[in-house]
């Protein structure tokens, strides 16, 4: 995320004084955090899902196949 970007999420302005932000406690600034998901982790979940809809899909289409009939 881009500095811009943090401190209009923050509620500044892009030309906020930089006095102001020195005022701003250390523990207070934005730090990144890590992301605690993976991207296998990640990659499977959006597989898992997929099937899923998949799978969903498949059971509507047999469930309208049999009411045809």
């Amino acid at each position: 995320m881009t500095l811009a970007a943090l401190a209009q999420r923050q509620g500044r302005s892009k030309g906020s004084d930089t006095s102001q932000e020195a005022a701003v406690s250390p523990e207070r600034q934005a730090v990144p955090q890590r992301n605690s998901i993976s991207a296998s982790q990640a990659r499977a979940a959006r597989r898992r899902e997929a099937l899923r809809g998949e799978q969903a899909v498949a059971a509507w289409l047999r469930e309208l196949s049999g009411r045809s009939r």
